[in-house]
């Protein structure tokens, strides 16, 4: 696939790599979306199969499509310009924001002007977060594919409460210890490798990035993309706590493909297909309040 390599730079100043699919220039989407923003999951890239396809799948149908590297991009990175090790292991996650932020900002300034976020995994917690907290206009829609459930809560009820436990209290110790740029490995809720101050930040007992608790704040047309064989903790009933937690959502709707693995990366076709049937069908009156 051919595509337009580009390097968008964060508020912070963080250089942000992606690719640029753009449609060619007699194709017309289908419903009122122009152009959709795609981000990756924990540990993954721009190029992760899962997030291309499905920007590949978008241009074919008339989209404009933005695939974009957040600082979380890989496990561990260093950026050149700070000598700072940053990557999925540093990331704290409300930082996400600022990258989201600068790929709107380049697709708007295209030319576009009704933007739908889409993500895959801790993605789909990036694309729901900023939807819920940013009151960005140009955003008419949400598309969160297999989203994580980070709630420590949750977490401490579920049968992976001992392993959990005993990964947030060395967390706890090591950043007592002035330890907490450290790294350690877990098992749980994912098998990588984080900071102490990393872990606490997406899984502590703060919960500041449970989606549930933020569906209320999102208040533009939302679907939720899963697959059957997503029963891990983190991943269960996930789209259907999302969708009933979206009252102010106009339109709020998820569905779950027999079948289908996390992230839908054995079922890539059928994932790309789903979304736009599910963006043709809406309507311009249902997103015009949200992006004029």
């Amino acid at each position: 696939m051919l595509v337009d390599l580009i390097r968008l730079t964060a508020a912070d100043g963080m250089e942000l790599d992606g690719a640029f699919f753009e449609p060619s220039p007699d194709a017309k989407p289908d419903g009122p979306i122009d152009a959709v923003l795609c981000i990756h999951g924990s540990g993954r890239a721009f190029y992760t199969a899962a997030t291309s396809n499905m920007a590949n799948d978008l241009r074919n149908r008339g989209y404009a499509a933005l695939t974009l590297n957040t600082r979380g991009h890989d496990t561990v990175w260093v950026d050149r310009q700070t000598g700072v090790a940053e990557g999925n292991a540093y990331e704290i996650l409300d930082t996400g924001r600022q990258d989201l932020r600068a790929g709107i900002d380049y697709l708007s300034g295209l030319g576009y002007r009704r933007i739908g976020i889409l993500g895959h995994s801790m993605g789909a917690v990036k694309v729901a977060y900023y939807a819920a907290t940013e009151a960005d206009a140009r955003v008419a829609a949400v598309i969160p594919v297999s989203p994580v459930r980070l709630s420590c809560s949750y977490y401490l009820e579920s049968e992976d409460a001992e392993e959990f436990r005993a990964n947030l209290e060395m967390a706890d110790r090591m950043e007592a210890e002035g330890r907490a740029l450290d790294l350690f490995y877990v098992d749980f809720p994912i098998k990588e490798m984080f900071s102490a101050a990393a872990y606490l930040d997406k899984h502590g007992p703060l919960e500041r990035y449970n989606i549930i608790q933020h569906a209320p704040n999102i208040r533009v047309p939302m679907f939720v993309l899963s697959g059957s064989l997503e029963t891990h903790t983190r991943l269960l009933d996930v789209p259907q706590d999302m969708i009933t937690a979206a009252v102010n959502s106009p339109r709020a709707e998820y569905l779950v493909l027999e079948g289908g693995n996390h992230s839908l990366t054995n079922m890539m076709p059928e994932a790309g297909v789903a979304v736009l049937d599910w963006l043709a069908s809406l309507s311009a009156v249902g997103v015009s309040v949200a992006a004029d």
